[in-house]
């Protein structure tokens, strides 16, 4: 063998070897690799959960400003209610 067919084998050897490992993490994943419905299916999935975290993201950051929100109102309330009516 000379080096061009070693270099050749070592290229088809670590292709079909990472074709494997990816092929067998898909199916780890639950994913059949070989068909386009499964993969499409997969992305999808992602794409929701993506929605979904982001639309937690927003749900806690609109709860945070309403809660600050309320108590900067339940504060300005107590002062202007000191002011408007003192105590005697």
């Amino acid at each position: 063998m000379n080096d061009e067919q070693i270099a050749a084998l070592v290229k088809n050897t670590a292709e079909e070897t990472a074709r494997r490992v990816v092929t067998e993490t898909f199916l780890t994943f639950g994913v059949d690799a070989s068909t386009p419905t499964s993969a499409i299916e997969m992305q999808l999935d992602m794409q929701h959960l993506r929605a979904w975290r982001t639309s937690v993201a927003t749900v806690k950051r609109q709860g945070l400003i309403t809660a600050v929100g309320i108590i900067v109102v339940g504060i300005l309330g107590l002062i202007w209610t000191n002011i408007s009516h003192p105590a005697p």
